[in-house]
This record gives structure tokens, sequence and C-alpha cells, in this order.
């Protein structure tokens, strides 16, 4: 009775070691990639709306975080606000929050492993070493103690798929019709979190024994993949775009030349696959030489091949087919998380394999085949001891700077227009942006009122913006003079140069390890330069003239696009205005041909009403191409008409020719819009 309570007790030492290290561990305060991206999807579903991000595809991640979001924001009966308010208020508690329940999530699973397993092999050494897989990898486990992304998912995903093959192993029953069902759910989830799941899919086709269960197995995927990307689902032809581009080009991210694989790249990236992952890679290498010698023996003997080699050659193809896949794109070990979570139950197949070949012969110590696979997946386990105290004092200092960076800002330079370098900045901002852009923008409203100082540059398009909208030079000159930071990450000469060539020049104040700060230098900046000068032609309109179909608004040798949006109900001058009167509502278009790199324009318009949520924009005809919109206004007159500026500059890549001005009103209330004036500066 005894030592069945010490072996069960055994059981817990691995998950607490677990769980009191990953709570216990730093992460990065507000890192946006991808933590904000699910944070802010988390809300997306939490109230029933669709997603934006669905490259991974990532949907159960999203489920994860909406759920955590809503219970949290029930038991927190102290906040009045809602949901959307809430988490944005507080992101960083609620990433802390999700991680922390990863963590303890995959130490119960971990547990419940050891535990499942041993009552169906009845074996300690066995659940043991299942338990000791995800600590032979470093990098599987700073994933698992610092992001809250699909990769802590899928270790836990395959700690349930695991059991189910060993159940299944076990199983006299084998054709028992509810195990295609069983593989079909746990593999939709994994391929519904990430792509790197993909060749487990391989692993139950591989295992079933008839041809109806392999037919029920594979069709059954399907709904089972909708079902855990249902929210995703009206992205699904993104998502197809997304990885078909990912298939036929040989850089990351769908970048590169077209192309399956490029040689030099991929046989370039096995060996460095080899040497950052010894424990699965040796592993591998000798359940390979198992199966040789099993086959070689099994034909000359004329016997069929054992059940625990077939799920050794089933695991172990899987492995490898994972490091084949992964080599085409290997910038960073966690897309092998799948195939390293693999790596116990490829041992104790290892070690069933042994016993068959060695059988009943004296002298040969069976009873410790286990134990010492278990000590030396340990070691590895210890080996990794290094690097996660280091990884762990990086984060430590990279929060410690962050923190005095602030503080050196507050008190150092009141006064200054804090302006945050994107998207490569480590700060509340940034964070907060990068998630509403990966979450279809369903949160600017919120931002731009609960977050009105969150001012960016953006080397994209030289701009700089409140989020996402463009501020005008001129009124950042008025208003601020010499007194604008750039912050953000240490600059790389490329990253300076880039700047520089985007027309800002800039002195350095201070520069760290993550965090820089930089005055910018408004007199010798070229983006600066110019502000008061005459336009090279400009051209106003009050929306009094009508063309004699009324569907253009005149001014002069110009004409501005009518949809019926004339009305005289509110007026800042002349006899009429025009109305935006409900969300999507559009108006004043105007198209502007022979459009050159480097030119620039200036686009204003005066605006009542519409609670900010009603923009100027200029807009090239590609949807994927030049876009920027403006809502801010810094100027306010007497009768509350507030006054919009959109300034462009036409980048060194515009090459389509023509970009079209106009207004948009992207929210439910009514908005006017009077005084229309657009100029070309250079």
């Amino acid at each position: 009775m005894m030592n069945k309570l010490l072996l069960r007790l055994a059981l817990f030492i691995l998950p607490v070691i677990f769980l009191i290290i990953g709570i216990n561990f730093q992460r990065t305060w507000f890192s946006g990639d991808p933590e904000y991206a699910y944070l802010l999807n988390g809300i997306n579903i939490a109230n029933l709306k669709a997603v934006g991000h669905t490259d991974n595809p990532g949907t159960p991640t999203q489920i994860f975080s909406a759920v955590v979001l809503r219970v949290a924001h029930f038991l927190d009966f102290s906040e009045k606000s809602n949901l959307q308010e809430n988490v944005l208020r507080h992101p960083d508690q609620f990433v802390e929050l999700e991680r922390k329940t990863l963590i303890m999530l995959n130490a119960l699973m971990m547990f419940l492993l050891g535990l499942g397993s041993f009552l169906l092999l009845r074996n300690i050494w066995f659940s043991l070493i299942l338990q000791a897989t995800p600590f032979i990898s470093s990098n599987l486990l700073e994933i698992a103690f610092t992001k809250v992304s699909p990769e802590p998912v899928l270790i836990f995903t395959v700690m349930a798929l695991v059991l189910v093959i060993l159940k299944y192993y076990l199983d006299y029953a084998k054709n028992g019709r509810y195990y295609p069902w069983i593989f079909s759910i746990i593999i939709g989830f994994g391929l519904a979190s990430k792509a790197t799941f993909l060749p487990l899919v391989l692993l139950p086709l591989w295992l079933l024994q008839t041809r109806k269960h392999r037919i029920t197995y594979l069709v059954s995927i399907i709904p089972s993949f909708i079902l855990f990307t249902a929210p995703a689902i009206p992205q699904y032809p993104h998502m197809a775009k997304w990885f078909l581009g990912l298939s036929t080009h040989t850089g990351t991210y769908g970048q590169g030349s077209s192309g399956i694989i490029d040689f030099s790249t991929y046989f370039n990236n096995l060996p460095l696959i080899v040497i950052n992952n010894p424990a699965m890679s040796v592993s591998i290498l000798i359940a390979i030489v198992l199966i040789g010698i099993s086959i070689g023996i099994g034909r000359l003997r004329k016997h069929s091949i054992p059940l625990p080699v077939r799920f050794l050659i089933g695991i172990a193809t899987v492995q490898l087919l994972a490091i084949l896949m992964v080599a085409k794109h290997y910038h960073a070990n966690h897309y092998l998380i799948p195939a390293i979570s693999l790596t116990g139950i490829l041992w104790i197949f290892s070690i069933l394999v042994i016993k068959e070949l060695i059988g009943d012969k004296p002298l040969v110590p069976h009873a410790f085949l286990a134990p010492v696979v278990l000590v030396v997946l340990l070691l590895f386990g210890i080996s990794n001891r290094k690097y996660l105290s280091e990884a762990y004092h990086g984060y430590v200092i990279t929060n410690e700077e962050y923190a005095n960076v602030k503080g050196r800002l507050d008190s150092e330079f009141p006064g200054y227009l804090k302006t945050y370098y994107y998207p490569v900045s480590i700060n509340p901002y940034s964070a907060l942006r990068w998630g509403n852009v990966y979450s279809r923008q369903l949160h600017l409203d919120a931002l731009n009122k609960l977050y009105p100082e969150g001012v960016f540059y953006d080397t994209r398009t030289n701009q700089f913006q409140v989020w996402e909208s463009a501020l005008p030079i001129q009124d950042l000159a008025t208003e601020y003079g010499q007194k604008i930071l750039l912050i953000g990450g240490p600059m790389t000469d490329s990253d300076k140069d880039r700047v520089i060539k985007g027309g800002l020049s800039l002195n350095e104040i201070y520069r760290g390890r993550t965090q820089a700060i930089y005055e910018v230098d408004v007199a010798n900046s070229a983006i600066f330069q110019g502000i008061g000068e005459a336009p090279i032609w400009k051209v106003d309109c009050n929306a009094d003239s009508l063309s004699h179909d009324k569907k253009f608004f005149l001014s002069g040798n110009f004409s501005f696009q009518n949809n019926d949006n004339q009305t005289a109900e509110k007026v800042r001058s002349g006899s009429y205005s025009v109305k935006l009167s409900y969300r999507d509502s559009y108006a004043m278009g105007i198209e502007i041909d022979s459009i050159n790199p480097g030119q620039k324009f200036r686009f204003t318009a005066w605006r009542l009403g519409g609670d900010g949520t009603a923009f100027l924009v200029a807009a090239s005809g590609n949807k994927d191409g030049f876009y920027v919109q403006n809502s801010e206004s810094i100027i306010t007159d007497n009768s509350g008409w507030e006054k919009v500026i959109l300034e462009i500059t036409i980048p060194p890549t515009f090459t389509e020719g023509a970009i079209k001005f106009y207004l948009w009103n992207n929210g439910d209330s009514v908005v006017y819009f009077d005084d229309l004036l657009l100029e070309r500066i250079r």
C-alpha cells in the first residue's frame, strides 16, 4: 500500500517542478508579438466577433484567451467598465494571467499524462519518461514559460495524443469505432492551433488498422478543424492565401523567390536542427537503428512486424517529417515543439522494441532500461539550466530597463511629445497597436479614447500618427517645436539610415540594450521643411457648386464625387456642407493622377460631429498598396468645427501613378464636413 502511494506521489514531482519554475519565470513586459495579437483577438471572440489573425491559424489559443478574459472579468466585481475597456486598461496583467493559466494547464496535463500512462502500462519509469519530455528542450521550456501562443497549447495537445496512442496500443479491440473520432478531434485541434502540427496527421493514419477507420479519421479532421477555427471562418480566404504563399516561396513568411525549397538554405538548416535539438536527434537515431534491426530480423525469420515496431516506425517517421518540413523555413526552434513533445513516447516504444529483440536472454538487465533512459533525459534537462538562467536574467534586465527609461521620460522630459518607433518598440502603446492591427482594428476607437497619448512614428510611411491616424507635420511643429522625442529599440545603422531618408534628423540621448531615446532635430529634418511655403497648386471646395447631373461638386477645373451628400443642415461657410450619416459612408472623392515618389500633399477639411470616427483618407487603387488616414484634430473653431489635416509624402516604392483622396465615416453617428482644401506642397 505504501509503495503504491509513493509511486503515485512520484508522479507529482516533475509537474510541480514545471509549475513552480514556470509561474516564477519572467517574460518581457509589453511584448506585442505574438501575445497582444492573441489578447485582442480574445476580446473579439469574447464579444462574439470574428478574429483578424489566422496565420497560424492559432484560433484555439484565441478561444482560450477569450475564456480567460471572460472569467477574469466576471470575477472582478470591482470593475465597472466593459470587458474591452477593462482589458485594454490593464493589458499586461491579462497577458500575465493567460501565461500562468497555460503553465498550470500544462502542469496539470503533465500529471494526468503520468497518471494515465501508469494506469495503462503499470510502469512508473515509463510514466516519468513521458513527464520528463518537456525538460529535454530549453527552447520548449522557455516558450512554455514566457509565451501566450499556440506552442504551449500544442504541448498539452501532444500529451493528450500520447495518452490516446498508448490506450490504442494496449486495446485488444483496436477496431473500436470511437478511435478514428478521438484521433480526428485531437488532430483537428492541433492543426487549428498551428500548421507545424501537420506531420502528426500521418501518425493515426499509420496506426489505424482498417481502411474504413483511416477514411473516417481523415474525413473527420475537416469538421474538427472547422469547429476549432469557427471564429476565423470569415478569414478562410486570407488563411488559404497565407499558407499558399508559405508553400510556394523559399523565404520566411511567404517571402523570397518563387519555389518550394532553396536547397542551399535547406541543407544548411538540417544540421542546425540536429545540433539545436540533441536529445530528440539522438533519440530518433537510436529508434532508426532499432527499426532497422527489427525489420532485418523479422525478414530473416519470416515474421511480421511486431506491434511495438509499427508504433515506433510511425512516431520516428513523424518526427523526421517535422524536421524536413521545418528545415524549409528554419529560423526559430519553437516550430519543432510538436515533434520534440513526441520524444518520450518514442523512447517507450524503443524500450519495448529492445525487449522484443532481447527476449528472455539471461544477464540482460531489462529492469534497468527505462530508469537509464529517464536519467539520460533528466541529464539533458539539467544541462538546460544555464540557458534558462540566462534567459530569465535577460527578461529581468529588459523589464528593469523599460521601467528606468519610463521613469526618465516622465521626470526629465515634461512637455515633450513622446512618439514611439513602430513596430520595433517595447512599450504598452506599440504592443496594443500590434494587437489591434492583427484583430481587424476593432479596438481602434477604444484605444483612441483610452490612450490619446499613443503617438507613433511609422517608418513604413514616414508618418507621425495617433494610433492609425496621421498627424499633420505643420500642427506638430506649431504645438511642440523642438520638443519631440522618438522612443523605441536601439536602431541599427540601416534602421537609422531609413529614418533619415524618411526625412528625420535625430540626436541620440540614450542607447541601452532594448530601449533608446532620440530627440528629433526639427530644424534639420527634411520632413519639417517647407512648412508655410506656397503650394505648387491647390483646390478648395465648400460643397456649394454641383455639376448639371449633380454627380460632382465643382471647384475650378477639379471635381469631387457627390454621393447624395450635400446638405444645408449644418454649414461652416457658404450654403451647403456634406453629410455622412452612417458607418462606411463616403464623400468628396477626387483622384489625382501623375503621382510620383517624393511628392507631398496636404488634405484639409473642417468636421462637425462624428465622435472622432470620421476620417480623411488618401489611398491607391490597390487595396494592399498605399493607404493613409487621419481623424485627429488639434484646432477647433468657436462653432465646434474641427480642422482635420492629412499630410502625405509619396514613398519611394510607390508605382501605381494615382491617389484618391476622400472622406469616410467609420462610425454610427452623423458627421458633417465643409471647406475642403487639397494642396500639393512639393
